[in-house]
């Protein structure tokens, strides 16, 4: 499996791969400069947009996306299925949540100790991160960011491409519009418009994020 990023949140996705996933895992980054030739120093990293093709096309067609923010990944993921990779959902082994009810999108990095209700909803692309807890009817639109201890509450709605700060929570029925920016240790009360940066307890906007 090709893990898009090769540093922090993609150290964390290695984590949750099952041992043998996890041996044959290879890492791509083409940004970031002198970086060793293997990831902790055991890891293959490819650095090229060829590379990562022939890896691809020759070895395994699968992909899973590394790296945070919810316009890069689905920018990422758009370019890597369209040198045919097949966008991949990492599950943690420690997450309680059944794939089986539980109605999921593609590409999902759902990390250790989530907990993600069977009622829930989660579009393509979704970053759930460590400690996060997704309760009863919630839905959680595509390419959202979702950070560690953050709590979403039953029935609220999050657009696409929010990205919810650590340890924040979203209270009950509350409705999130598309791009919204919500700060770390936020108490969401009430419904945020479309393209708003909240923050505080409770949560205020602060100005319009650029999209």
């Amino acid at each position: 499996m090709l893990i898009v990023g090769a540093k922090g949140h993609a150290i964390e996705i290695l984590q949750c791969l099952s041992p043998l996933e996890r041996e044959q895992a290879v890492f791509f980054d083409d940004v970031t400069q002198n970086q060793p030739d293997l990831v902790l120093g055991k890891y293959k990293l490819l650095r090229t947009a060829t590379a990562a093709q022939v890896y691809l096309a020759t070895i395994d067609s699968r992909f899973v996306l590394g790296l945070g923010g919810p316009m890069l990944r689905l920018r990422l993921a758009k370019q890597f299925k369209h040198w045919g990779g097949l966008l991949t959902t990492v599950i943690a082994p420690t997450a309680a949540i059944d794939p089986l009810i539980t109605k999921l999108g593609e590409g999902l990095n759902i990390m250790h100790h989530t907990m993600v209700a069977l009622s829930a909803r989660i579009g393509d692309g979704v970053l759930i991160n460590a400690g996060a807890t997704v309760h009863h009817d919630t839905q959680v639109g595509d390419y959202c960011e979702i950070s560690p201890g953050v709590r979403l509450l039953g029935r609220c709605q999050l657009g696409m491409g929010c990205q919810v700060g650590a340890l924040a929570a979203v209270l009950p029925d509350v409705v999130v519009g598309d791009h919204v920016v919500i700060g770390a240790g936020a108490v969401v009360t009430r419904n945020v418009p479309a393209g708003s940066v909240v923050a505080g307890i409770p949560a205020r906007p602060i100005h319009h994020s650029i999209k």
